[in-house]
């Protein structure tokens, strides 16, 4: 190695005869100006290799030297081994930028299509602005596991590519070293060292299984009360589906706890980094992160190829009709120009599902222009994968809805939509009927008629405001329709929002007190105003939170879970638009009102239950 440089070797110990326990590395007979570290220092159980790196200081003497690496556990002999060391002098180049990595420890496991993303920063100094070459030195004691630097070259006065690490299938657990070299023609080349850890899947009693690619998070962590962040190392394929899923295994001691997940999100700019990111992080009791993770596959399952079609008589020309089917599959009619059309469902779930429809008509217009007049309702239906479905006809199948009036209190005055939707225990949630935004306080409800009904089944009704600035909402459940009277609860405290501190300005945080009626939950959703936007949704319970009507959320620290990187968090100088939600509603921003438009609401369906939320937004910069 060269002055004022560094390498990296990889150390393994061989555990014998019934000793299992920990390891600690040391090194000795390092020559003046030479540092030794090693990541890890104590070998637990599990592992049995670490990386030595080895720096010489611009002050180090050149010459050799014998280094003695000794590894010592409870109850065995000190082992020691040798490494030879020499330090030669090199002709002083000039320096016209400096290099950096995050992270500077990936965490992945085995094969399995994983991946790690990182970053290496390019520092310009001395008025150097020309190409750097970035080139990553094959992974020390590793066969086809490998760290990339991609794009190779960062172009003039850019400022950073992107790294990956990937873990080969069979890849034995343990920690395995690269060096990243940064070269430009007349400039000294920088180093920094760079590595991999492969581990074995994490454990534990609780799994937080995905069954579908897209939800799949790149980064996993979980936090056991107040404990420190760990990361969480996932056993199946990074792309799951709902026969080969990925479950996140962890256990939680505390009564409560929080997760974090970081996956790709919007990419929104030509820029060859990966840099659109979406988090999600739940601070909850240990039971309800425990309820969460098993209603993952339910509420985002896997996307199938299984389809079935039917015809469908019985309306009038031109009438609305509306399609749904269990577990989010897609449903759709033809042109209703004619005395027959084509009723697709697609993207079935396996099993049977519940298929509903609805015949609406045009009116004059006016505040309510479309009205349901016949439903149809089949249940169990289990047709194979591009079969037909039996005849279906409004006249002689359909009913006529029952209705309810809705009147809505304490509007102030302010425009709101409403939905109806229709839910069943297989996963059915079927949108009956919407109205747009206007001011009149009595909406109609829509239903199933009784002699209709099963078990389990439960009405819907959903009104938000349209205030994009102060949202508020309702969410209402019933096993019948009734006329009722809903209130709109009041407008949200106005919440603190701030930056964090000097040296982590992207940890935001949200502070305020609640109303009685928003009590049980606090979320902050924050989204960068730039391209390839960072997006955080951080949801807060009650029972987490504490006692009274106080809350405090933030993004949290993750700068010390193995394998973070700090490129995924805000960005220095970024607008950032941020939206505080209290109590049991939408948790996202006001542009993003889901259960509004979908009917899939962040919410318990209970009979008789009701959920009142309210918003906030506003925009901070991160300095």
């Amino acid at each position: 190695m060269s002055i004022a440089g560094s390498t990296s070797i990889t150390v393994t110990i061989v555990r014998g005869g019934s000793f299992s326990g920990t390891v600690a590395l040391s090194a000795s007979g390092l020559p003046g100006g030479v540092t030794a570290s090693f990541a890890p220092a104590t070998l637990d159980p599990a592992t049995s290799s670490a990386v030595l790196t080895i720096t010489a200081s611009a002050n180090a003497s050149a010459g050799n030297a014998t280094l003695t690496i000794s590894a010592s556990g409870t109850g065995i002999a000190t082992q020691t081994g040798s490494v030879s060391l020499t330090v030669t002098a090199t002709a002083a180049l000039p320096i016209g930028f400096t290099i950096s990595v995050d992270p500077v420890e990936f965490d992945l496991p085995a094969g399995k299509g994983w991946s790690g993303y990182g970053v290496v920063n390019i520092t310009r100094t001395n008025g150097f602005t020309g190409a750097v070459n970035v080139a990553v030195t094959p992974l020390l004691g590793s066969v086809g596991s490998a760290i990339v630097a991609t794009p190779a070259t960062v172009g003039a006065g850019d400022a950073a590519t992107n790294l990956f690490a990937l873990a080969a299938d069979g890849t034995v657990p343990g920690v395995y070293a690269a060096t990243v070299r940064a070269t430009a023609p007349g400039f000294a080349e920088q180093q920094a060292q760079v590595r991999l850890r492969v581990s074995a899947p994490s454990t534990g009693a609780i799994a937080w299984t995905f069954c579908s690619a897209s939800r799949v998070p790149r980064y996993f962590a979980v936090r056991d009360g107040n404990g420190a962040w760990q990361h969480v190392i996932p056993d199946g394929p990074a792309a799951a589906t709902a026969t080969t899923p990925t479950a996140f295994r962890f256990s939680l001691s505390q009564p409560t706890g929080a997760v974090a997940m970081v996956n790709l999100g919007e990419k929104t700019s030509t820029s060859p980094l990966i840099q659109g990111f979406r988090w999600e992080v739940y601070y909850m009791t240990a039971a309800e992160i425990a309820d969460r993770a098993s209603r993952e596959c339910t509420l985002h399952p896997d996307a199938t190829t299984r389809r079935a079609t039917g015809s469908l008589t019985g309306y009038q020309s031109f009438d609305a009709v509306v399609v749904s089917a269990s577990r989010k599959a897609i449903g759709f009619a033809g042109s209703t120009g004619g005395a027959s059309t084509t009723v697709t469902v697609q993207n079935l779930q396996p099993g049977p599902f519940d298929l509903f429809m609805t015949r609406s008509s045009f009116s004059n217009g006016g505040s309510v222009p479309i009205v349901p007049q016949r439903l149809l309702l089949r249940r169990g239906l289990d047709p194979t994968s591009g079969g037909t479905l039996a005849p279906m006809d409004f006249t002689t199948e359909g009913v006529a809805p029952v209705t309810g009036v809705i009147t809505m209190g304490n509007t102030n005055g302010e425009t709101f939509y409403s939905i109806s939707n229709f839910l069943t225990a297989d996963g059915l949630n079927a949108l009956f009927h919407a109205a747009g935004t206007y001011t009149a306080t009595s909406r109609a409800w829509y239903g199933v008629p009784a002699n209709k009904l099963l078990a389990g089944d439960l009405h819907q009704f959903v009104a938000t405001t349209n205030n994009v600035s102060a949202r508020r909402a309702v969410i209402a459940y019933g096993a019948t329709v009734t006329s009722r009277s809903l209130d709109f609860g009041p407008a949200l405290s106005a919440p603190n929002v701030a930056a964090g501190t000097t040296t982590a300005p992207w940890l935001v945080r949200a502070t305020g007190t609640l109303s009685s009626d928003y009590a049980n939950r606090a979320s902050m959703y924050l989204r960068e105003s730039i391209a390839d936007p960072r997006a955080m949704m951080i949801t807060a319970t009650r029972g987490w939170l504490g006692a009274g009507n106080a809350y405090d959320v933030a993004l949290p620290d993750l700068s010390a879970a193995t394998g973070f990187t700090a490129f995924w968090n805000l960005r220095r100088g970024a607008a950032v638009r941020w939206t505080v939600t209290g109590g049991e509603g939408d948790p996202g921003s006001a542009d993003e009102t889901f259960c509004i438009l979908t009917g899939y609401c962040a919410v318990k369906a209970v009979d008789g239950a009701v959920y009142k939320s309210a918003q906030a937004t506003g925009t901070v910069t991160i300095p």
